[in-house]
C-alpha cells in the first residue's frame, strides 16, 4: 500500500527520469520509451538497514534510442521482457535480447538504451538496490 508522500515521491521520480532521459526525445515527437513503477520497498535483513529495492518497467518504442549520460548511485539488475536492447556502460557496448539479464554496476556510466529494432517495441525491468541517502539518477556532466 502507498502511502500519499511516496506517491507523489513516485510520480516525481518518474518526471525526473524521463526528462533526463529524454534529451533524444527533444529532437522527435516521441519519448524514446515510458517508465512503469512496478515496486518499491525496504529491505528486510538487517545487514540491509536503510537500502530499498525498487524495480521500474521500461517500454522501449521502436527504434527508440536514449543517449542522456548517467549513472546510478545503486546497484542495477536489468531483464529483457520482450524484444532486443543495445546498452553502453563505461564505454561498452553488448547487445542482449528477452530472457537475458545484465548487472549495472553502482555509479558505471550508462549512455545508450537503443531498442535495436525499427518494427517491435522492447520492454526491460530495471531492479534498482539502493541505499536511503543515494541519487537514483546522477546526470553525466559534459
Amino acid at each position: 500500500m502507498f502511502l500519499p508522500g511516496l506517491l507523489v515521491l513516485l510520480v516525481s521520480l518518474h518526471t525526473a527520469v524521463a526528462l533526463a532521459h529524454g534529451s533524444d526525445a527533444a529532437h522527435s515527437a516521441e519519448q524514446p520509451y515510458t517508465l512503469t513503477q512496478v515496486f518499491k520497498g525496504a529491505m528486510s535483513d538487517p545487514a540491509l538497514n536503510g537500502y530499498e529495492l525498487m524495480a521500474t518497467r521500461l517500454d522501449i518504442i521502436p527504434g527508440g534510442v536514449d543517449r542522456a549520460p548517467h549513472r546510478h548511485d545503486a546497484d542495477t539488475f536489468v531483464y529483457v521482457l520482450q524484444g532486443e536492447v543495445e546498452i553502453e556502460l563505461e564505454g561498452q557496448k553488448a547487445i542482449y535480447g528477452a530472457g537475458q539479464m545484465f548487472h549495472e554496476p553502482r555509479n558505471a556510466l550508462h549512455s545508450l538504451l537503443r531498442n535495436t529494432s525499427k518494427k517491435q517495441p522492447a520492454s526491460v525491468l530495471a531492479i534498482f538496490v539502493i541505499k536511503d541517502d543515494r541519487e537514483f539518477f546522477v546526470p553525466e556532466n559534459k
